[in-house]
């Protein structure tokens, strides 16, 4: 072999050895960059339809991952299916960790609290708010017989039941109602089993049934926020049951006006006079159904009330004062309001 022919091989090998070795480094540095794990903490929405460049640019915004490019060429190269969702991801990853994660299509979920003593109209506008109905849709399907049938209910106020959910962005209305009605359900529906009323209960309602427990619970749910007291307006309730007394309770008028599309802020003596069922200042005995949706103390208090001998209760200062007698109440109003100077001012929560 020539000699010049033999620098021209060398020339070759060395060429070849340069290549081969900057290849070993351009996939050593990919493969680092594919593998190497890192400590994350993102949250990222990936829409329908969204295309991979852009998913890439927000992984890139969000410094979870550093060359796109290549990671672009990773994903298309193994046909690797990036699915809508929302994802929520915190530890060590790799790239090609978060890539998979990313193949899942984690549903996305809204969060909303349905709070204790909310009633359908407060609900609907909860939820309505939240993009799940239309404005009015609840209402409608309280009244819809084939939608309560399908949840085996005889009406929807009072099964709503309060708590916090994570509900897919996709649920249509009567989906996340069922979801709420199926909590109800679950936490609810054990207290009743084997359940054994006290006799106070029984004699204020009758027929005992779930319906009519919820119903006080409605009321004391929307009569107090303190757990102490609840028990207590619920026995007297019964009380007053019992004796054949108008609960004459101020939250059933507020719903009756409710139910004709009129929300007060306030009640004036007058407004006790409106006809309706619910109006327990107007009807003797439980309005027709619940009046709000109760939390699980107002249930149980409803479900076990305190024996007393009160008839009577009114406010002060966020709490409540009890009374034997309707003479005793009134020294208790009084006293509360000065000997009635401001009783033309306010609304006295008089039972």
């Amino acid at each position: 072999m020539r000699h010049g022919e033999v620098k021209k091989v060398k020339r070759f090998l060395v060429f070849v050895f340069i290549f081969i070795l900057g290849v070993f480094f351009v996939f050593s540095y990919i493969r680092k960059s594919l593998n190497e794990k890192k400590q994350v903490d993102f949250s990222l929405k990936i829409e329908r339809n969204q295309k991979i460049k852009k998913v890439l640019e927000k992984l890139k915004n969000l410094k979870v991952i550093e060359n796109d490019k290549i990671l672009y060429f990773w994903i298309r190269f193994n046909h690797i299916p990036i699915r809508a969702g929302c994802y929520r991801l915190k530890g060590e990853y790799s790239p090609i960790e978060i890539i998979q994660e990313l193949t899942k299509g984690t549903p996305c979920l809204t969060k909303f609290t349905i709070p204790e003593g909310a009633n359908i109209f407060d609900v609907d506008r909860i939820l309505s708010e939240k993009g799940f109905c239309k404005k009015g849709e609840v209402i409608k399907l309280s009244k819809d017989r084939n939608f309560l049938n399908s949840l085996k209910l005889k009406f929807l106020e009072g099964y709503v039941f309060p708590d916090t959910y994570y509900v897919k962005e996709s649920a249509n209305c009567e989906e996340v109602l069922k979801i709420a009605v199926e909590n109800f359900k679950k936490k609810v529906e054990p207290l009743f089993e084997g359940y054994n009323p006290p006799i106070i209960v029984k004699k204020g309602l009758g027929k005992v049934n779930k319906e009519k427990i919820l119903t006080v619970a409605s009321i004391v749910e929307k009569e107090t926020s303190i757990p102490e007291e609840k028990p207590i307006i619920a026995g007297i309730i019964y009380n007053r049951l019992i004796k054949g007394m108008r609960l004459q309770c101020d939250p059933t008028v507020y719903y009756s006006y409710r139910l004709v599309g009129i929300e007060k802020r306030k009640l004036h003596k007058g407004d006790t006079l409106f006809p309706s069922p619910y109006n327990t200042y107007y009807t003797k005995g439980l309005p027709p159904t619940p009046i709000c949706n109760p939390g699980l103390e107002s249930i149980e208090a409803a479900m076990f009330p305190k024996k007393t001998s009160y008839l009577y209760f009114v406010a002060e200062d966020g709490r409540h004062l009890f009374s034997k007698s309707y003479n005793h109440h009134l020294k208790l109003i009084r006293k509360i309001y000065k000997y009635g100077e401001k009783r033309k001012e306010k609304t006295v929560r008089n039972r």
